[in-house]
């Protein structure tokens, strides 16, 4: 993600190997326009001056969940993200989306979904387990 930031971007921990292979899914699945990039390897302060400022793009935050941060500075984190970005794909992906954007279906996967990712937080503690691949 330059910091230019023309295009919607999903911030991920590089660490998680479980968000890393979710991000590679996405590259492949997911219709392009879009950017990733390991929080690790971000400038997140010139990141964050660009999106306002708010002092929200902190390590902390990006290490425990997705972020999907867009041009004009709106942030979507979590279940959420996943939903931002799923909304760019086509066909069923898309209408998944739709779907996990509503707030009574994304409280539920959020329950599901926040055990999962703790445990992979603590049980996979890697430095950078996957280089993404370069998005044209």
């Amino acid at each position: 993600m330059s910091n230019g930031f023309r295009d919607p971007g999903l911030i991920f921990d590089g660490d998680c190997p479980w968000c890393s292979k979710w991000v590679m899914w996405a590259m492949r699945s997911v219709g392009g326009g879009w950017e990733a990039m390991a929080f690790q390897l971000a400038d997140l302060p010139a990141l964050d001056k660009r999106v306002g400022g708010w002092d929200v793009l902190k390590p902390a935050r990006c290490r425990h969940r997705l972020l999907w941060v867009t041009p004009r500075g709106r942030q979507y984190s979590g279940v959420e993200a996943c939903a931002r970005l799923l909304m760019r794909s086509s066909g069923p992906r898309a209408y998944l989306g739709g779907l996990l954007a509503l707030q009574p279906l994304r409280a539920l996967v959020g329950l599901v979904a926040l055990p999962v990712v703790r445990y992979g937080h603590r049980t996979y503690r890697h430095s950078l387990s996957v280089a993404l691949p370069v998005r044209e």
